[in-house]
């Protein structure tokens, strides 16, 4: 009956009343003038159904950390004295943050659907409210939905997409004290450099000068060396800003071919942004480099040092993001001259892996006045000729710490969803 009132009402009517007509039969019209006065009613009340209907979600937090959670509430309200006589609400939500509520697997990837089934009086109004669970870190998106009604029957249907935009909620990554990490905090990477002695600062370029014997390459000025005809050396400001550079290196195998280690990404994306929430909190003018990209986009991250009030913040936004996706070579993004490192600073070094020419690159570091401290998220032992940079091995110390946060329900394995 139903696919007969959804496909072919209108034809059902004229094929009953003309045979109806036909036969003289009272009863044939009858039928074929009830199908139609339903039908009509019914087309109509579905096609009214959704009108001033609306669609709201609050979401209560943008952005935490994981082992936090984000509540969210739905409500949908009927704005007009037709009463609504069933509503079916299908709200889009990551699978990344487990729901307080039973939920279905969704057809896109990585998202689950909360089925909710409802009626509705003349201006009324219902709300639910559900909790989202922050078990790993990353980019989330809360939507969008849709809305589906139809008449009393149930003959006809009308289907909106709602809630569009979708909301984004960031989940930053666990942090840990840098004494949970093993590390002295009061000077856990040796005494910082930059704010006793006065540094050229490559970030704060003052002029150029001609070239001397004995400047380095990074130092030449090629746009002005064209321009004059003769090498051109950048002058840089002083600096006596203490800063401390955070270097993630996102490989976590030696060869790209092998893939890479959830495990071990989601470690050293977690004791970078310790090292960065502590820097913060220290009033150090923090920076982030990894060898990874923002959300569509193909450039290495970068984030210069600074100190301002929302640095700690986008760096913790941007490690949220971090895939195993790679864009460079870290000894590349460290000596890239479009983002020179601060004059003095002090260079920690994140990294499961530890290539030659890595090794080479924090060499050269050191021996041009940078403190360069490695610490190690990797149980492997390393053959790469790091001379006398220090290296502090957290893997051990690490693999308890998520043990320990996992058992308790604060975060899932990587890759997993927690039930």
């Amino acid at each position: 009956m139903r696919t007969l009132m959804t496909q072919s009402w209108l034809l059902a009517t004229l094929v009953l009343a003309g045979a109806g007509f036909a036969a003289e039969s009272v009863t044939l019209v009858s039928i074929a003038a009830l199908v139609f006065g339903t039908g009509g009613a019914a087309r109509l009340w579905a096609r009214l159904s959704l009108d001033r209907v609306t669609f709201s979600r609050r979401v209560s937090e943008r952005r935490v950390f994981v082992g936090e959670s984000v509540d969210v509430h739905l409500a949908v309200e009927n704005g007009k004295t037709l009463p609504v006589p069933w509503l079916e609400l299908r709200e889009t939500l990551p699978r990344g943050m487990p729901a307080s509520a039973k939920t279905n697997i969704g057809h896109a990837a990585n998202t689950q659907v909360l089925s909710r089934s409802t009626s509705l009086a003349g201006n009324d109004r219902i709300e639910w409210p559900i909790t989202l669970r922050a078990v790993h870190r990353g980019y989330f998106r809360v939507g969008p939905g849709r809305l589906r009604s139809g008449d009393l029957f149930g003959f006809f249907e009308r289907e909106e997409s709602v809630g569009s935009p979708a909301d984004v909620v960031i989940v930053y990554p666990r942090t840990y004290t840098l004494a949970d990490l093993g590390l002295d905090s009061a000077r856990p990477f040796g005494d910082l450099r930059g704010g006793n002695r006065i540094f050229e600062d490559p970030s704060r370029v003052a002029g150029v000068r001609d070239y001397e014997p004995g400047d380095a390459m990074r130092r030449v000025d090629w746009y002005a060396t064209a321009r004059l005809g003769r090498l051109q050396s950048r002058l840089y400001e002083p600096s006596r800003s203490q800063s401390l550079v955070i270097a993630l290196n996102i490989p976590t195998f030696e060869h790209s071919w092998q893939g890479s280690d959830p495990v071990l990404l989601e470690r050293g994306i977690a004791v970078a942004a310790s090292v960065a929430r502590w820097a913060s909190e220290e009033h150090y003018a923090v920076g982030l480099v990894a060898n990874g990209s923002f959300p569509d986009a193909d450039r290495t991250i970068y984030l210069g040092a600074g100190r301002r009030p929302d640095q700690v913040n986008r760096i913790l936004e941007a490690l949220a993001t971090v895939t195993a996706f790679t864009t460079s070579a870290m000894s590349t993004a460290l000596e890239d001259p479009r983002h020179p490192i601060p004059g003095g600073a002090t260079v920690v070094v994140v990294a499961a892996v530890m290539p030659d020419e890595l090794a080479g690159t924090l060499n050269r570091l050191r021996a041009e006045g940078h403190r360069v401290h490695v610490l190690k998220t990797s149980p492997g032992a390393w053959q790469a000729p790091l001379d006398r940079v220090p290296v502090t091995d957290v893997s051990g110390t690490m693999a308890v710490l998520e043990h320990e946060a996992i058992e308790a329900g604060i975060m899932a394995l990587p890759g997993g969803v927690m039930p």
